[in-house]
């Protein structure tokens, strides 16, 4: 059969000329699901149980009326799908007679013909064009705006695509009469290519669903990624390349654009070279691009795709039988396309969300890490011979970064890049095609502003300013804010930050429930008690897999923090039991359902992982609110039966299951941020009360023979383990805001030492969550002997006399950090920021220091003996009386630097700039100046230096 030739439909005879064979137990049975007959234009009959009915009555006999019944009701039933969607619309409320008349009149008209070509491409037969005016019609007359009308019409032609395959695949006894007479995709090919036929549409229907609770769908605003990936510089000296464009080891920034790159990738099909990796920050839109590559691909249909969300996935098994019960779990596909029986030539599986394989603290990271081996040796062993697998893994930057040491080629990591790079850091990437001259802010408010009918020709000027900038360039941030601005409620400042924006989200999803069309399961509820059974809704999730909760963990969360009463509340006016109304309160949030766990409880996910993120932040910081309130009710009443314990208890009950990472905290940090904004008294508060809670813990231990029911030994010591962290991190929050030092009361010299090796545990991958959070710490006198602190943040804290020895501080942040009298012996500093430290009377002494960070650095009276400072800044540092004997400052820039007295002797100063340097007094006897710059530099008659040739 030619794509011109084949069976052209025809409308049935009218139903009362009609002969029939009426099986009246099948019609009652079908009809009384809807409750209505079909043709009297009742909703739930007219796509939906009226099949059944007319099945039951026999309609139909010859093909082309059947063909006419296919197309017909996949058209309603499409039409069904999408109005469903918009919550506004009650289609009862509305005639839907004219729409049903509209559509049967465009099919009469269409002279539409059943072949190769419409069941390849049914979204882009002319038909739908047809059809669209009526049901555009329709939905202006359901009250809803023009622009909503035209962004839900817009999408009928891939939900007509994936409605007619369900019909055919559900009710293909009916059109058994079809399969003798056509010759479609359906009929000849087999039940595997059917299953990628569907999935493929499915794919497609991904993207022109609609985006959380608007009309328009994510391909409607979605403006296409760029990237970059590191280059190694070959063939120079590190020094010779320009610094702006590498790192530490020697790489270069390339950017490119995302869905080039990969599609290049794709095509040149290279065996050994298989996997790629997307690495992206939270809202940065690399699983939106997943899913927009999955479904044009499908489009395309040139390769076999395979879409996988990892929180969905079951990472323990081999990989070839782990897709096998994914693709079965909801019925994706009927066969494992990685089984060597039904193993296609090419296939590309896309895994989104490394992440989410490693939300139980670093045995999960164990996991994902694992994952991508397995992985990798899969695709390796399905490739021996020639290239069958191609695999994308997409995740958060942490979970892409413990990865990285397993691809080394280039171009394997893709690092998503911002919708905007201010002008001051595009010099950082070797941009060849001006790709980060574009803002593509404007591209994306362009796009939002044609499809909402809000008219926005690019980003709105009040958002171009102060946090805003780095906001608005993140695609998911940038439409919450698109949100807040419509609701206009939320004043935008320099200051404003990301938690105030999910605040007013909140406040409008609340309302929304209010307004008009109020949600049955909030009547009644007032705001603060709403978001409040959300906290715990997110909580719940947390301790579980980060996105995803069961209806009964979040009653069990309810009932271990006392808010029993309060989700009663959400049963009245109900006659069903709790189930029913915690999951109409979720669809009131962006919430969605995804299927059963291994318990066969119904599970529901956060759309977006961040919004999880954010109320879980919130409920942090509430937690912290609560016990200082009931401890202080304690101080101020005997009767209070409230102790340290039972505010440690109730911590653990709260943090413990989960490690905090920096993910998560970067939302506490926000969120005590506004606290402090409004009462800045009320952290400086919780600074001190934390502090005396780690004092506490310390000296007596976390209670976890409180847990009901008490889980192992191992179980306890890793929640005890998390619960410190969180301590540790939400007490640094407080700090960072107050910057006021935490005075934690140290039991014994080595008490903070032998806490952080605990938190620490085995490094597995370069920064470690803990050692970010010791800015404004008191640490004075401490003993921190050898210990690992790379990438370790110190700002402004305390180490005076602090026992540093051999420690290991290499790129720590120590600015403004107290180091007086502080023994760093041998230590290794090298990177290391002390700008603005003061490192009185420190002792230095053969420490590796290599590049670090010294400007404006108080060293006076510093031992620095022997140490290396090859290449670091001592721009206008305090070098008074310092022993800098035998002290490596090759390249160091000593531009203003006061080294009165300082002793200088066998230094190598070789190529260091000197310029305005005090030198008044130095010793530089024996010292190397060989290329030194010593202009403007006060050289007095006291100065003793040697023969060699200086410029001068």
């Amino acid at each position: 059969m030619t794509n011109k030739s084949g069976l052209p439909i025809s409308k049935p005879t009218a139903l009362v000329h009609k002969p029939m064979e009426l099986n009246l137990k099948e019609f009652s049975k079908a009809v009384g699901k809807g409750g209505i007959d079909f043709f009297f234009g009742k909703w739930d009959s007219l796509a939906g149980d009226g099949v059944e009915a007319l099945s039951a009555l026999g309609l139909a006999e010859n093909a082309s009326e059947k063909g006419w019944w296919l197309v017909f009701r996949s058209l309603l039933q499409a039409i069904k799908n999408l109005v469903d969607e918009k919550t506004e619309i009650e289609p009862k409320h509305f005639n839907l007679k004219p729409l049903k008349n509209g559509i049967e009149q465009a099919l009469e008209n269409s002279h539409l013909i059943l072949n190769q070509k419409f069941f390849n491409h049914p979204d882009k037969d002319p038909i739908i064009q047809a059809v669209k005016p009526a049901f555009l019609d329709w939905l202006k007359q359901c009250n809803l705006s023009e622009a909503d009308a035209i962004a839900i019409s817009d999408r009928l032609p891939i939900y007509f695509a994936a409605a007619l395959h369900d019909e055919w695949r559900r009710h293909a006894k009916d059109y058994a009469g079809l399969k003798e007479q056509l010759d479609t995709p359906f009929t000849q090919a087999n039940d595997r290519l059917q299953a990628w036929f569907r999935y493929g549409t499915w794919l497609q229907k991904q993207v022109e669903e609609p985006m959380f609770l608007e009309a328009f769908s994510l391909k409607r605003v979605y403006v296409p990624l760029r990237a970059y990936y590191k280059r190694k510089v070959e063939g120079q000296k590190a020094e010779e390349v320009e610094p702006r464009l590498t790192n530490r080891d020697n790489f270069e920034r390339v950017v490119i654009e995302l869905d080039k790159e990969l599609e290049t990738w794709l095509n040149k099909a290279h065996k050994d070279d298989a996997i790629r990796l997307i690495s992206g920050s939270p809202g940065s839109g690399k699983s939106s691009f997943a899913k927009m590559f999955a479904a044009n691909l499908a489009e395309t249909d040139k390769i076999r795709v395979l879409f996988i969300p990892l929180h969905h996935f079951n990472p323990a098994d081999d990989l070839i039988d782990a897709v096998g019960k994914f693709v079965q779990m909801d019925g994706i596909l009927p066969h494992n396309p990685l089984a060597p029986d039904y193993r296609d030539s090419r296939l590309l599986i896309i895994f989104d969300g490394l992440d989410e394989l490693a939300m139980q603290g670093k045995i999960a990271e164990k996991i994902a890490q694992d994952f991508v081996r397995e992985v990798q040796r899969t695709v390796d062993r399905l490739n021996q011979r020639e290239l069958c697998l191609q695999v994308l893994i997409a995740g958060r930057e942490l979970a892409v970064q413990a990865n990285e040491t397993d691809f080394r080629k280039e171009g394997q990591i893709l690092h998503v890049l911002p919708y905007f790079v201010p002008e001051d850091k595009r010099k950082n990437y070797v941009d060849t095609n001006q790709l980060l001259e574009q803002d593509q802010r404007q591209n994306w408010w362009q796009n939002y502003g044609a499809v909402s009918g809000y008219g926005y020709t690019g980003l709105p000027n009040e958002l171009d300013q102060g946090n805003l900038t780095e906001i608005t360039a993140q695609p998911l941030l940038n439409y919450l804010v698109a949100l807040s601005l419509r609701r206009g409620e939320l004043t935008f400042s320099q200051d404003t930050n990301l938690n105030a924006i999910y605040n007013d989200l909140l406040k409008a999803i609340y309302e929304r429930g209010w307004a008009g069309h109020q949600h049955r399961a909030i009547q009644g509820i007032e705001e603060k008690d709403f978001i409040r059974i959300l906290e715990e809704i997110a909580l719940a999730a947390w301790h579980g897999n980060g996105r995803t909760t069961t209806v009964r963990d979040i009653q069990s969360h309810c009932d271990n923090s006392n808010l029993k009463n309060l989700l009663k509340r959400f049963q009245e006016g109900f006659q069903d039991d709790a189930k029913a109304s915690i999951t109409r309160l979720m669809t009131a949030f962006y919430f969605r359902q995804s299927g059963h766990n291994d318990s066969g409880d119904k599970t529901f996910e956060f759309t977006h992982k961040s919004f999880g993120e954010y109320l879980t932040a919130r409920r942090i910081v509430e937690e912290v609110r609560y016990i200082h309130r009931k401890l202080e009710a304690r101080d101020d009443d005997p009767y209070e039966d409230w102790d340290e314990r039972r505010a440690l208890h109730r911590w653990a009950l709260v943090c413990g299951s989960t490690a905090m990472d920096e993910y998560l905290f970067e939302f506490v940090l926000d969120e005590m941020g506004l606290h402090y904004q409004k009462k800045p008294e009320n952290v400086a508060k919780w600074q001190d009360t934390l502090c005396h809670l780690i004092s506490f813990m310390l000296k007596h231990g976390m209670p976890m023979e409180r847990l009901e029911p008490r889980p192992n030994f191992q179980e306890e010591n890793r929640q005890a383990r998390n619960a410190e962290e969180a301590l540790l991190a939400v007490l640094n929050s407080c700090a960072r805001l107050t910057e006021k030092l935490s005075e934690i009361k140290w039991h014994s010299d080595d008490a903070f030492g032998t806490w952080i090796s605990r938190l620490h545990g085995q490094r597995v991958r370069f920064d470690v969550f803990c050692l970010s959070c010791l800015s404004f710490l008191d640490l004075g006198g401490c003993e921190l002997r050898s210990k690992d602190f790379y990438l370790a943040n110190f700002k402004q804290a305390n180490l005076t006399l602090a026992d540093l020895g051999e420690v290991n501080l290499q790129d720590a942040n120590l600015y403004k950090a107290n180091l007086e009298k502080a023994n760093l012996y041998k230590a290794s500093l090298e990177g290391v920021c002390l700008a603005l430290a003061n490192l009185a009377r420190v002792n230095l002494e053969e420490a590796n220091l290599k590049g670090a960070d010294f400007v404006e650095g108080n060293l006076e009276k510093a031992n620095l003996y022997n140490a290396n400072l090859e290449g670091v800044a001592l721009v206008v540092a305090n070098l008074k009386g310092a022993d800098l004997e035998g002290t490596n400052l090759a390249r160091a820039n000593l531009e203003g630097a006061d080294l009165e007295g300082a002793n200088l002797a066998r230094a190598n100063l070789a190529g260091a700039d000197l310029q305005g340097a005090n030198l008044e007094n130095t010793n530089l006897e024996g010292a190397n100046l060989e290329g030194a710059i010593l202009y403007g530099t006060i050289l007095e008659s006291k100065v003793t230096i040697s023969s060699q040739e200086t410029e001068s």
